[in-house]
């Protein structure tokens, strides 16, 4: 989950000093200027103590409030940078990019309630994770047009999208799971006859208890994910199919909902942001310095002092105060 632990990695690390670097050029109540955006102090104030009403982020987070605060104003000023290089370039995010982001997020946690619960341990409550998730697509699609002219031959390409495979091909898929052929014939014909009763002859019948209890459904299968045999099956049947496969684990009942394809050619700029992982990052910060130089980048002294180098808020060495 790199995204969140970018964000939340530096509250319990301890930076190194620098000095002020035109901390007088905020305005009274800002946090920081960035550019013509003023961060309200009131609003960070109002992040950190959102942030740390969870027991787990209070455990984890809480010993370094003010420490906590800088990593937020870091990542409130790393949100106004892309907002305003996303802006520059006329890019736009869409309500698809954000799901994606989300997806990701889940796949790599396991469940949405093991995201939300993650995050929220980390210091990103419920009401942050919308603007979170967006900032993240952002990010991305940032990303992807900065590398969007680097050099790549067909064959990179081909190579990654098989690589990923299960990111570009997925049925949605229904089964009920038996022990023996001959029910597994008998529920086919009767699904077929009456392909509303699936749901109902999966809660009875299937040996697989928790897709039974959502009346067989396995969501969004990827390619690759599922054994061989069941895999095979699900990906040369068409969408509203109905059909029995047998492998190691029994005879299934099979329903392919639908299917979502993912050509090369759409893949392309999500492939070559993989190719090109640690390119992106490099371009993005680089993007980010240049911008922070260009529209100017002010902390106000009480919560630190901006390091133009590594697009974060430190510990000043004389603080004014603490940010409470």
């Amino acid at each position: 989950m790199p995204r969140p632990r970018k964000l939340l990695a530096g509250a319990a690390v301890a930076v190194a000093a620098v000095p002020l670097l035109a901390a007088c050029h905020t305005s009274p109540g800002a946090a920081a200027l960035v550019g013509d955006q003023r961060i309200s102090a009131g609003h960070l104030q109002d992040q950190v103590n959102a942030a740390l009403a969870d027991k787990q982020a209070q455990a984890q987070l809480g010993s370094d409030r003010a420490g906590f605060a800088r990593v937020l104003l870091s990542h409130d000023i790393s949100v106004a940078l892309v907002n305003a290089l996303i802006r520059d370039r006329h890019i736009t995010i869409s309500p698809s990019d954000v799901a994606n982001v989300t997806n990701q997020f889940v796949q790599q946690t396991g469940s949405l309630a093991a995201f939300h619960q993650q995050a929220a341990a980390g210091g990103i409550p419920a009401s942050a994770l919308p603007s979170f998730v967006h900032f993240t697509a952002a990010q991305q699609a940032l990303e992807q047009r900065l590398v969007a002219g680097l050099p790549v031959t067909q064959q990179q390409l081909r190579s990654e999208y098989q690589k990923n495979i299960g990111n570009f091909d997925q049925v949605h898929a229904a089964h009920i799971l038996v022990k023996h052929k001959a029910l597994a014939q008998h529920l086919l014909r009767q699904v077929k006859q009456d392909p509303s009763s699936f749901a109902r002859l999966a809660k009875r019948y299937s040996t697989d208890k928790q897709s039974a209890a959502q009346g067989g459904d396995l969501g969004q299968v990827a390619r690759g994910s599922t054994v061989t045999a069941f895999d095979h099956a699900v990906f040369n049947h068409p969408p509203g199919s109905y059909f029995i496969v047998h492998s190691q684990f029994g005879w299934h009942v099979v329903h392919v909902i639908s299917r979502h394809t993912v050509s090369l050619t759409q893949a392309t700029p999500q492939l070559k942001q993989s190719l090109f992982a640690s390119r992106a990052a490099d371009l993005l910060t680089s993007a980010e310095q240049a911008e922070a130089k260009r529209i100017g980048v002010h902390v106000n002294p009480r919560y630190g002092a901006w390091q133009p180098t590594k697009l974060t808020v430190v510990a000043a060495r004389n603080p004014v105060s603490s940010p409470g």
